[in-house]
């Protein structure tokens, strides 16, 4: 099982960066990902960034830079604390964004064409019970992961 979920996982990266590469964005790499989700529904500083994807601060601050070089995210002053620096999506990364989400959506009406609704709403509910029995049903409901870079 476990070969065929990373068999699977590494299907849907490769679509995802062949959807990208046509819309002009190869520059992303999959772990880019991680951070783009996390960063997609709040602003948060690199130390908060790495926790939230069980990465160390320094594996954090690296694909930040990596990122804030392809204008994918950007920096700004947290306005309630000017010490503070807060990581946000910058227009590039919205865009990937956008483009990565439209893709997934097609992804998941090709599964419904090719196997019905009911066999993948059947997959959605085993796979989410397995990911909440591992106590991370929160990035679940908050539409991210952790990372496997």
């Amino acid at each position: 099982m476990a070969i065929l979920l990373t068999a699977a996982y590494r299907s849907l990266v490769d679509r995802l960066q062949e959807e990208l590469r046509a819309a002009g964005l190869s520059e992303m790499r999959s772990a880019y990902g991680f951070v783009i989700r996390a960063l997609a529904s709040e602003e948060l500083t690199a130390t908060e960034l790495a926790e939230l994807l069980d990465v160390s601060k320094q594996a954090a601050s690296i694909k930040i830079g990596e990122m804030e070089a392809l204008k994918l995210i950007e920096r700004r002053r947290d306005p309630d604390d000017g010490r503070r620096q807060l990581l946000r999506l910058a227009p590039q990364g919205r865009r990937v964004f956008k483009r990565a989400m439209a893709t997934s959506l097609e992804l998941e009406r090709e599964l419904v064409r090719r196997h019905g609704r009911a066999a993948v709403d059947a997959c959605r509910e085993v796979l989410s019970g397995m990911v909440e029995r591992q106590g991370d049903g929160g990035n679940l409901a908050a539409r991210r992961s952790r990372a496997v870079w």
